[in-house]
């Protein structure tokens, strides 16, 4: 059994060092750390995290909740940040809620009892119970993307930003009969804070947000028939195949017909040639990784009010909307 003092011997270091190494300590240098991280590679060394974690009352374990197993940017979010965390030794465990229900609360009691050091989340069931839950269990509470609740340090995109430039690209082009469609409606904001900046009536027909849990295409080819938009802002990949489906049964060209940006550069965008608001996937999952290690770390000094970060997004303009100006 390989054990730290072989580890030390190849990287020519001190038993100690190898044991900062693994407990993350500050005082070792990247350079030593590489070493000694390098030859524990080469010998296949696994340190006892188990034990070291009883010892030292910390788990080095990290809860991660995906509240929509189904959103291909949380999925992938999560894996990049799974990915980052583990290469500082710690373990994650995953967390998966495909609706936002109660059991969402049983689910964080479960990773509570695993000794969690923190749990990450993105968009939860706006529950009091479960806000008390992550107020008062010790651990440290992240937010990650979606909608910010004000009471927890958080990590998003600025979606709202992104609605307001999209938007105001379909202005722009002489496009006024805008319709944004959304599942939920943090989205709604930048839609009709740009409007109004440009003296456009807002109406029932510039959004259509909520969206019944179980929606169906045909919702949304209701309300294109009755309101005749000449954009459409649609912001998840869900929206975009669903609306995709009904211009085809409508008949309707894209972009002579009507134009169309969308949230997410995904294959159907690319595929479509939508111009979307893209984000850099693992850009979002390593920053969301390093803020949440730093605090772990100590290199973040705790603050008495949440910390809300917003990371920027990408542009990407292909050929779905016609000018009419």
């Amino acid at each position: 059994m390989v054990t730290s003092r072989d580890v030390a011997k190849l990287a020519g270091v001190s038993v100690a060092t190898v044991s900062r190494v693994y407990a993350n300590s500050n005082v070792v240098t990247d350079s030593t750390a590489k070493k000694v991280l390098d030859a524990a590679s080469q010998l296949g060394y696994i340190p006892n995290t188990v034990a070291r974690s009883l010892k030292s009352n910390r788990s080095k374990t990290i809860g991660l909740v995906i509240t929509n197993i189904f959103n291909p940017v949380f999925y992938q979010v999560a894996s990049i940040m799974t990915a980052e965390l583990e290469k500082y030794d710690y373990k994650v465990i995953l967390s998966f809620n495909s609706t936002y229900e109660r059991s969402l609360l049983k689910n964080l009691q479960t990773l509570l009892a695993a000794r969690t050091e923190a749990i990450a989340f993105t968009p939860l069931f706006e529950d009091s119970a479960v806000f008390d839950l992550l107020n008062t269990s010790g651990v440290y509470p992240l937010q990650i993307l979606g909608n910010a609740y004000s009471q927890f340090d958080s990590v998003m995109c600025d979606d709202y930003g992104a609605t307001c430039r999209l938007t105001q690209y379909l202005i722009d082009r002489g496009h006024h009969n805008i319709m944004l469609i959304c599942p939920t409606e943090d989205r709604k904001e930048g839609l009709l804070h740009t409007l109004a900046a440009n003296a456009i009536v807002v109406t029932e027909g510039n959004y259509i947000s909520p969206l019944p849990a179980e929606y169906s295409s045909a919702i949304i080819e209701r309300a294109i028939i009755k309101y005749r938009p000449s954009a459409i802002i649609a912001v998840t990949q869900d929206v975009l195949t669903s609306l995709m489906i009904v211009l085809k049964n409508l008949h309707y060209r894209i972009p002579d017909d009507i134009s169309v940006v969308a949230y997410d550069d995904n294959p159907l965008a690319e595929y479509e040639n939508i111009t979307v608001i893209g984000h850099d996937i693992q850009y979002i999952g390593e920053e969301m990784a390093r803020f949440l290690l730093n605090h772990l770390l100590g290199r973040k000094p705790p603050e008495d009010t949440p910390h809300h970060i917003l990371l920027e997004t990408n542009f990407i303009e292909r050929s779905s909307v016609k000018n009419i100006r």
